[in-house]
């Protein structure tokens, strides 16, 4: 019997450097709806989804929420990466998890809790994702394998040598800001590229 598809794609957002995911569910045979999962990484409420007045138009995620369901009051449980990707899949909050900063193992922290894509496998899905679903610690050392039946990894990530921000106090290399990276690095946009290649990857797979 043909199994329904859970999918989890990396997109980017076209006005800041933060990645989104995408998360689609496919059910076998008509039986139910297909679920696409939609969960935007630092996007805050300063867009004309969430605020018609924002400088920031976001046209496609309008047209997107108008043809599904749109949280609006769905809060972070950390301002921390790794906590709250592991809140969002597991259903458990930092005080429950014991999982707290960036580094901090959530497998090992919760070996036996099934996350929510396991729960759609056990229900029939077949579940495939792609990009920055779980923390990416040490090149995807917590991803975890048990949630999909394929996964494609997200793309390295192109950092300046130096900061751009001139604020050596604050931050890192991957919290910086600034133009980057220079026209001279920047390639054409083609199939297999970027959020376009995770978005290809799943649609071949629908």
């Amino acid at each position: 019997m043909q199994r329904n598809a859970l999918r989890l794609l990396t997109v980017f957002k076209a006005l800041a450097l933060n990645t989104s995911l995408v998360f689609t569910v496919n059910l076998a045979l008509g039986r139910a709806p297909d679920i696409l999962f939609l969960v935007v990484d630092d996007l805050n409420d300063w867009n004309t989804l969430l605020d018609s007045g924002s400088p920031t138009k976001t046209p496609n995620l309008e047209r997107l929420a108008k043809q599904g369901t749109l949280f609006t009051q769905a809060y972070t449980i950390s301002p921390a990466c790794n906590p709250s990707r592991v809140g969002t899949w597991t259903g458990k909050r930092p005080s429950s998890s014991g999982v707290y900063g960036n580094r901090s193992d959530w497998r090992a922290a919760m070996p036996d809790r099934p996350t929510l894509m396991q729960r759609f496998r056990e229900a029939g899905y077949a579940v495939r994702g792609a990009g920055k679903i779980f923390h990416h610690h040490l090149n995807g050392a917590f991803h975890d394998p048990d949630s999909f039946e394929e996964f494609l990894p997200m793309r390295a990530q192109s950092y300046p040598p130096e900061k751009l921000n001139q604020a050596p106090e604050y931050g890192s290399r991957n919290t910086d800001w600034g133009a980057w990276p220079p026209r001279s690095l920047v390639a054409p946009r083609r199939h297999g590229h970027g959020g376009p290649q995770a978005g290809g990857w799943g649609l071949l797979r629908t």
